[in-house]
């Protein structure tokens, strides 16, 4: 509905020039170019969370009038990271060899789930989705357009951009007097005239499947080539608005533009629109992290997918947004309320105030329209639900802008009266209310809810309405919880046990058995105990047996976390539950063979120590760290195979880092946020334990490992690096 309207400014920031800009479109109809997809494997919903950005403001320039031509391009040819792309590596490639497929059915196939995940989000599909790998032709005729004006150059059958040659490199980025993007000597490409320039065309290494002619030799298309030839095609020489990520910024689209405008002399682009990044637990998503989760990852778990468009729209999309389940139940619960809202206030008789609500709708579109502010649209229709506007203009309202905002509550609202009830059963049940037979009127309502899926809303005078209720509307289908904010802190109880153990179920179900079966067999019958396990993912198949085989033993229970916690958070959710005095973290390739829990607790009632464990680790610089193998004694660090401590200290050494979602390193973080509390690590390599092989580490491909085990370091290293004066070596 866009009945109310006058002449709209719409204002947005821009990447180029770095600051907000009122929008003033070439012509009539604003051409709009969003980098698309590479089609090697689904996209995640930090991808999404860009296309959702794209998808607002499209709708919202619609919304104020302007016919809109949208391209968003298919990347096809699968290429990596600049720097991977120069080594020859290809996604693409890779996928289709591990899936026995060809690079095209791989390609076309996270083709079709993109457009299936666009459609869930309500993103309205492009006007045109070129794909790389269909306009070779432009992107080599391109190629020569570049080296005729002297700005490209042939080297080995590769051909290169020189952006020594293009004054006004790095203008997008600012990266200009930092635009290293190698890592060491061997990553240089010696075909290379200087180490910064880029591959436009680059040369195929023999079996190869995605290769094609040139006058340069068999090869393949550069990676920002694709993207300047395709909108060259379909939007000319020059258009006004290019949408992406903050990560495209640079090297992907200061390429776009050293291309385009070095090859037809023109401005580019008017309006560089970025969206920042979704982080997920406060770190880059990542599948080797285990924190990268896709649309379908959400619909299974009967949570709407709009809740997670609802969620984007409640910040700022030039603002980083931190992604839990938690944040994500709470959207689908604010999204719910506001549904329930429209479908409350629909079909009154109510007559709609054209000067009031013009008003209301004129503060939607003041926020919309400065830089798009969803949030603060959002929050206008939270306000006019408690104004003094009626039903019907309430009504109006979240009809006006919901073409924009795309959360279907008109939709919802016909699937939520999707419902027969007979005449006799509402007349029925009204009387039993205005007779005061609560009894009665209760046993038809519980009767509809059982069978039916209805809620019902009751007024004082005895009417009532009544709602279908949605998959996502009812809560607590399971008992998981998505992560340790949703679990309340035992922390500052008293102790009810003597001791806590801590266990993590995860898919190495014979290192737990071992482990658990040790742990009960060895613990003093004179000691109170509980021990919590943390099933970490979605407890089904060999998992859920476990849970049943241990259900009557009193001392074991049993948290499920789905989707899977990281190394810091699983560990915080068993610490916000312990109620032993002593707490006791033991990895599943542990093996207890006898009592080591008395013998522990003797240690830690000297209240100078804070941490006792047997495997320690020394250092004298933070860089190198040894095991001590032999002897007690003080150390550095203790390494998380076990660890003990009492409950009392997290209220000076606080949890857990939740940004390390792998579990090396977090036990030399862990340690040294003890020792910052004045309290001593005591490792104890003859308590009488058994260390098996470490599942975890040996089945991560030794790359992964390698890789978020240095993230991890350098996230230690950033915060403790100024305290080597903790060091025992130093006292």
């Amino acid at each position: 509905m866009n009945s109310i309207k006058t002449d709209k400014k719409l204002y947005l920031f821009n990447t180029l020039s770095k600051k907000i800009e009122i929008f003033i479109p070439h012509d009539e109809i604003v051409k709009m170019y969003t980098c698309g997809p590479t089609v090697y494997r689904d996209a995640h919903i930090g991808n999404m969370r860009t296309y959702i950005l794209a998808d607002i403001l499209k709708k919202t320039l619609k919304h104020i009038g302007y016919k809109v031509k949208h391209v968003k391009n298919i990347t096809d040819v699968g290429h990596m990271r600049q720097e991977m792309l120069d080594q020859g590596e290809d996604k693409i490639i890779a996928a289709a060899i591990k899936e026995g497929k060809s690079a095209s059915d791989i390609a076309e196939e996270y083709t079709k789930k993109f457009f299936i995940d666009e459609k869930a989000l309500n993103i309205d599909k492009a006007d045109y989705n070129p794909k790389a790998t269909q306009h070779i032709d432009e992107m080599l005729k391109m190629v020569d357009k570049l080296i005729a004006n002297k700005l490209a150059y042939v080297s080995n059958k590769n051909v290169y951009f020189d952006i020594s040659k293009f004054n006004q490199y790095g203008k997008l980025s600012g990266n200009i007097s930092n635009l290293s993007t190698l890592n060491n000597d061997e990553d240089i490409d010696p075909n290379k005239r200087n180490p910064n320039d880029f591959a436009v065309w680059k040369s195929s290494e023999e079996n190869r499947e995605l290769i094609w002619d040139s006058k340069f030799g068999r090869g393949f298309p550069g990676w920002h080539i694709e993207c300047s030839a395709m909108a060259h095609k379909y939007l000319g020489e020059q258009f006004d608005i290019h949408t992406g990520g903050v990560d495209n910024i640079f090297p992907h689209h200061e390429g776009e533009i050293a291309q385009s405008e070095g090859s037809f002399g023109k401005k580019h682009v008017n309006y560089w629109i970025h969206g920042q990044h979704l982080l997920s637990e406060g770190i880059k998503m990542s599948k080797s992290k285990q924190n990268e989760y896709l649309i379908s990852d959400i619909s299974k778990r009967s949570i709407d997918p709009l809740a997670f468009r609802y969620l984007c729209l409640m910040t700022n999309y030039r603002t980083k947004l931190n992604f839990t389940f938690s944040s994500l139940k709470a959207a689908q619960k604010g999204l719910n309320k506001l549904r329930h809202l429209y479908w409350f206030h629909k079909n009154s008789k109510n007559k709609i105030d054209n000067t009031k609500i013009a008003t209301w709708a004129e503060k939607i579109d003041q926020a919309l329209l400065n830089n798009l502010n969803t949030s603060k649209v959002l929050s206008i229709l939270w306000q006019s639900t408690k104004s003094d506007l009626n039903s019907s203009e309430i009504c109006y309202l979240f009809e006006y802008i919901d073409y924009v905002l795309s959360l279907d509550f008109e939709k919802h609202y016909l699937n939520q009266n999707n419902f027969k009830i007979s005449s006799n059963e509402y007349k029925d049940r009204k009387n039993n209310r205005i007779l005061k037979k609560y009894v009665n009127s209760d046993k038809i309502r519980l009767e509809s809810i059982k069978t039916n899926n209805l809620k019902y809303y009751d007024s004082k005078n005895g009417d009532y309405k009544v709602k279908k209720i949605s998959y996502s509307e009812i809560i607590n289908k399971t008992n998981s919880i998505s992560g340790a904010s949703e679990i309340l802190s035992n922390l500052t109880k008293k102790n009810k046990f003597d001791i806590s153990v801590c266990l993590i179920l995860d898919e190495y179900l014979i290192d737990f058995e071992r482990c658990l079966n040790s742990i009960v067999a060895n613990i003093p019958k004179k000691l109170s105990y509980e021990i919590i396990v943390t099933v970490n993912g979605i407890c089904d198949g060999k998992k859920k047996k476990i849970v049943e085989n241990h259900k009557n033993n009193k001392n074991i229970k049993f948290i499920l976390i789905d989707p899977i916690s990281g190394a810091g958070s699983v560990r915080n959710i068993m610490l916000k539950k312990s109620l032993g005095k002593h707490i006791f973290l033991i990895d599943t390739s542990i093996e207890v063979k006898g009592d080591i829990f008395n013998q522990i607790i003797k240690y830690l009632r000297n209240a100078e120590i804070g941490l006792i464990g047997p495997y320690g680790l020394k250092t004298d610089d933070l860089h190198h760290f040894h095991e001590i193998s032999k002897t007690k004694e003080y150390v550095d660090a203790i390494q998380l195979y076990l660890f003990a401590f009492r409950r009392d200290i997290i209220s000076k050494t606080g949890m857990f880092r939740e940004n390390f979602r792998f579990y090396r390193n977090l036990d030399i973080d862990f340690s040294f946020q003890i020792k910052k509390a004045n309290l001593k690590l005591l490792s104890d390599p003859n308590l009488n334990i058994m260390r098996h092989t470490h599942s975890v580490w040996e089945n991560t491909h030794p790359k992964t490992r390698d890789e978020l085990s240095k993230d991890n370091y350098k996230r230690f290293l950033q915060k403790w690096k100024n305290y080597k004066h903790l060091l025992n070596k130093s006292k």
